[in-house]
């Protein structure tokens, strides 16, 4: 037995104690913000709450109200119309269908224990439809931006979180090693791309959480990075951007390296890939608990590097997560001990090519030694 089907057989991940966790995690922060209700749309937020296991699909939805978090019952609704992969701690009471007629979707929201005599109501996003109709359901609405509290809530990740990231983390690292053995002169970047798509479906993740995945980066001329493959032919020499991710159980990681296509790298990619590697070092060293994000466009500037045209940092989790760091913004974003945190660094050079690194790091607590660098590959 291979992939993620042996650890079905194993301890690595309580599921149950992982969801119940995030539950009292979210009530405990309902409790603490003074929220009776959280209307929730963002899937992401969704599966938090939840747990279940829902279809996934390509773009984006507009704001439904997915799932309902009532304080005064500690129960938790979810709009759903099987039970398929939804946990046992959410009964079939919890369920509210999915209808063609509006009128009817309001009447269940109406029928959720608690919702009626709410008074304080976060949600994560809103439509001015849904907005006018909790107000119609709440004769006291006070409706909040409950996303602040969300990111904090799940900032700090649990053990089981922080094995189901791991774990994401192995089949990321085991599409990188399938990039490295397929990634020669002649192949073109879509290719490799399916290389790398065909190593996770074998090991049980069939779903990439993200295209972009492989470029090479030209030798002449100016140099961008690109977020998707294409039909181009790798040439021989060429620096390469391997960037894999996987997801497990929800939480996705991933891991980032720069290869030459067939050669030894000549003597300005050692330069360069030095270059990135510091800048990516510089980072991580100032993910501390206590920091900003303005620290870490501190530790960008004192690598003398050119601004940097991608984010520096992002939160990690289910899926892409707060804080997010780059393109000006973040610089107030705090680094919370516990979060884990995609550190990256993307160094381009005229007439050698592009160089890319990314870390997955764990902020660590107050006073700890430092970060702790969850990637393994080989630099």
């Amino acid at each position: 037995m291979t992939g993620v089907m042996a650890l079905e057989d194993t301890d690595r991940v309580g599921f149950t104690r992982l969801r119940l966790e995030r539950r009292r995690r979210l009530l405990a922060a309902m409790e603490s913000a003074g929220i009776d209700l959280l209307v929730l749309g963002r899937p992401s937020d969704v599966r938090y709450a939840t747990g279940a296991r829902t279809l996934w699909r390509t773009g984006a939805n507009p704001f439904a109200p997915m799932c309902v978090v009532v304080a005064q019952t500690g129960r938790v609704h979810l709009l759903s119309t099987w039970d398929d992969g939804i946990p046992p701690e959410i009964g079939h009471d919890d369920l509210y269908g999915l209808f063609w007629d509006p009128g009817h979707l309001i009447a269940a929201l109406a029928g959720i224990p608690g919702l009626t005599g709410a008074r304080r109501v976060g949600t994560d996003s809103l439509t001015p439809f849904f907005g006018q109709v909790l107000a119609d359901l709440i004769p006291a609405l006070e409706l909040v931006d409950a996303s602040g509290i969300l990111a904090d809530v799940r900032a700090d990740k649990t053990a089981d979180e922080l094995a189901c990231i791991e774990t994401a983390l192995t089949l990321a690292e085991a599409g990188l090693a399938a990039l490295d053995e397929a990634l020669e002169p002649g192949i073109t970047e879509r290719a490799l791309l399916g290389a790398y798509v065909e190593a996770v479906a074998r090991l049980g993740a069939p779903t990439p959480p993200s295209e972009s995945v492989v470029f090479a980066t030209p030798r002449q001329g100016p140099v961008r990075y690109r977020y998707l493959a294409t039909d181009r032919i790798i040439n021989k020499g060429e620096l390469v951007v391997l960037s894999p991710g996987a997801l497990y159980a929800g939480y996705e990681a991933g891991v980032g390296r720069t290869r030459t296509a067939g050669a030894a790298p000549s003597v300005s990619a050692v330069a360069l890939g030095d270059r990135c590697r510091r800048a990516v070092d510089a980072l991580v060293a100032a993910c501390r608990p206590g920091n900003t994000g303005a620290d870490l466009y501190a530790a960008w500037e004192s690598t003398g590097e050119s601004p940097p045209e991608i984010a520096l940092a992002y939160g990690m989790g289910l899926g892409a997560e707060a804080p997010m760091v780059g393109f000006g913004r973040g610089a107030e974003a705090a680094l919370r001990e516990g979060a884990v945190l995609n550190v990256q660094a993307f160094v381009p050079q005229e007439g050698t090519g592009g160089f890319f690194e990314r870390e997955l790091v764990r902020i660590g607590s107050i006073g700890s030694i430092g970060p702790e660098v969850l990637s393994r590959s080989e630099r």
